[in-house]
């Protein structure tokens, strides 16, 4: 009773709390796995999310150009009566060919009617369009809505009544009113479809359990088999989930899985090694009467063995030396803990596995010296052809990737001043927001090497977070400035500001410098903490509230010569 009481049990506890901890630690592994394949798959989605977006804008910009024109000229036609109008038709389709082919890679289903219901652009006929019409959402936006620039996302099964319109099984339609400012009019829609297969191979690829993306309501955007119809039904029971904020969108996305996938066959084996255990601690009791007091050490040294594997140290083995029971324990004992190793050395090597050929599938679509070359050909056929703001923003995008591709390369602050300033060039175009943008640079630190793209996100903040289509006289001014032991580069903007509450919030995160994925100051933590890597941890980084509005961001480098000293003179 006394080695049932204080041997038996103990051990039979203590393999227990061994599963339970291997158990939570190989759940925590899948887990961080499958944030790690969620956020591959978010940023893929915001990717196409935004191409589809910029190729709908630059289509549907409501501009006095010839596209824009050609969309008016043809917004109440039925048919074709005359040449002009087929001609304009034509042309029409022809740009439009150009602007989609760019989404070439997600073979998407993209047309547009005018405001008589009139098909111009596209696969689609009259009367397939006819049966779109019955769904409300295949309608034009009201003058109201369309006057705002407005897109919708929404989901279209061909099992909704739609006939033969569709050939995928669904599509995940992006929707567009082209508006007339100048007439106050509607002028048209254009349509733009991800098909299912896009979203299926995307999801495949990525690895077991189901993916499925939902709108801001918890509405079902896109999926697979066994996804749930709205975000609010939960996983499953018995199934783990990852969710997700796709970056630049209003989607969520989640990630199930099934919890047994991450156990495996952990709770067979457990219960296998019990039985074992049972058995050899019944032979056990059964010499214990005999050699009971040979036997208290190697038990004790047992216990520790599995005590301490518990805890963490996995290389902890029992020197099984002879042939006595014990030892035969020792040596199951031991060829189960280099079961489980192993199973979480293949577990852990399959992750890494699928998450480098996922990487390098993305990374392999990009072709950085094609993009450039190509960026360069229409540049100069802009620049020969007379659009030399084109050209010039073309010469901005092709500075900026060439930065990308070598950010690893410090460079001067006067060059990093360069680029932010053609960076902000392709802001005001895409932004559509005249940006007065200065920079205050004295001549003695313009050769001061900083790392590359330093202050971009500094500047981005204040575009995207200070202003909106309606500021007026946007400003962004970049000062340099000597300071006691170094420089402090101010980024200051005119923008909407921020409140004392989230000022506090940033400093907190960025004294504590604590990384925060996915929330709102990520931006400024890697400014700070490649500042702290390049320059030492007296690098620092400050946001604070204008003295009459907007926001501005001080950024201190400590600059020293080769004895210490402080580099700057006065």
């Amino acid at each position: 009773m006394a080695l049932l009481l204080f041997l038996i049990i103990p051990l039979l506890i203590i393999t227990g709390l061994s599963y339970v901890t291997n158990k939570q630690a190989n759940e925590e592994n899948v887990r961080t796995n499958m944030k790690g394949i969620i956020g591959i798959l978010a940023n893929d989605l915001s990717k196409t999310a935004n191409d589809v977006i910029y190729t709908v804008n630059q289509y549907s910009a409501s501009q006095a150009n010839g596209l824009f024109l050609d969309l008016r000229s043809l917004s109440e036609l039925n048919g074709f009566g005359n040449f002009e109008d087929y001609r304009v038709f034509t042309r029409l389709n022809e740009t439009a060919a150009l602007q989609v082919g760019k989404l070439s890679l997600v073979h998407v289903n993209a047309f547009y009617v005018n405001r008589a219901n009139y098909p111009l652009i596209g696969s689609m006929n009259a009367v397939e369009i006819a049966r779109l019409l019955a769904d409300p959402r295949f309608k034009h936006l009201s003058e109201a809505e369309a006057s705002t620039g407005l897109v919708r996302w929404f989901r279209a099964e061909r099992e909704s009544g739609y006939g033969d319109a569709f050939r995928a099984s669904y599509y995940l339609f992006l929707k567009k009113t082209v508006y007339d400012p100048f007439h106050g009019e509607v002028l048209g829609t254009l349509f733009v479809g991800v098909p299912d297969s896009y979203f299926g191979g995307l999801f495949r690829n990525a690895g077991d359990g189901i993916f499925t993306l939902y709108e801001t309501d918890g509405s079902l955007l896109a999926g697979m088999e066994g996804s749930p119809r709205t975000l609010s039904d939960g996983p499953r029971t018995g199934w783990m989930r990852e969710t997700i904020a796709v970056p630049g969108t209003s989607w969520t996305l989640t990630y199930d899985l099934e919890a047994s996938s991450a156990t495996g066959d952990m709770a067979q084996r457990f219960w296998y090694t019990i039985m074992a255990v049972s058995i050899v601690l019944f032979v056990f009791l059964f010499m214990s009467g005999v050699i009971a007091q040979g036997l208290n050490r190697p038990i004790r040294k047992l216990m520790r063995v599995a005590s301490q594997y518990g805890e963490g140290n996995s290389s902890i083995r029992y020197n099984a030396a002879g042939q006595d029971e014990i030892s035969l324990l020792g040596a199951s004992i031991n060829r189960m803990l280099d079961n489980i190793n192993a199973l979480i050395r293949k577990v852990e090597a399959e992750q890494e596995e699928k998450r480098t050929i996922e990487l390098y599938a993305l990374y392999s679509q990009i072709q950085p010296h094609f993009l450039l070359n190509t960026l360069n050909s229409i540049k100069c056929n802009l620049a020969i052809e007379g659009d030399r703001a084109n050209s010039e923003t073309i010469d901005a995008l092709m500075a900026l990737l060439r930065a990308h591709l070598r950010v690893h390369e410090p460079l001067s602050l006067g060059d990093e001043c360069k680029l932010l300033a053609q960076y902000v060039s392709i802001m005001r175009m895409r932004n559509r927001l005249d940006i007065d943008f200065e920079v205050l640079l004295p001549d003695r630190f313009r050769g001061i090497m900083v790392p590359r793209l330093l202050l971009q996100p500094l500047v981005e903040n204040s575009i995207i977070h200070g202003f909106t289509r309606d500021s007026r006289a946007p400003r962004i001014r970049v000062e340099v400035a000597e300071a006691i032991g170094g420089i402090e580069i101010r980024i200051v903007d005119n923008g909407r500001g921020v409140t004392e509450e989230q000022t506090d919030q940033l400093q907190r995160t960025l004294m504590g410098e604590t990384e925060r994925t996915g929330e709102r100051g990520i931006g400024l933590y890697n400014v700070l903490r490649r500042s702290k890597l390049a320059f030492g941890e007296q690098a620092a980084l400050r946001i604070e509230s204008g003295k009459q509005e907007g926001v501005v961001a001080r950024l201190f480098i400590p600059i020293r010569d080769h004895d210490g000293e402080d580099a700057i003179d006065d």
